[in-house]
């Protein structure tokens, strides 16, 4: 009687272990072109710095409108004023 040779895992087993040999090479290059966490820090700490400067630019833009506009205001209250005390004695005049 002939021995028959057991062959364990066979094409279908070393099939499914290069794919998962290349998957996970795929990954890891994946992994590498996205960054590491050390990029995305840095890049986070970018953005912190760039939203602080706005914020600091927003608030001058504000306040030099806030003053614009008091002045603007203060004009129109000085206009009002003069003719006010223009038409005064007219009304008391009649």
């Amino acid at each position: 009687m002939a021995d028959k040779k057991v062959v364990k895992g066979g094409f279908r087993s070393t099939l499914a272990l290069l794919i998962s040999i290349i998957a996970l090479i795929l990954s890891i290059l994946a992994y590498n072109r996205t960054g590491t966490q050390a990029d995305l820090n840095a890049e986070i700490t970018n953005l912190n710095a760039k939203i602080k400067k706005m914020g600091q630019e927003t608030s001058e833009r504000m306040n030099k409108v806030i003053q614009d506009t008091g002045k603007a205001l203060g004009k129109i209250s000085e206009e009002i004023e003069k003719r006010g005390k223009k038409t005064e004695p007219e009304e008391s005049g009649q």
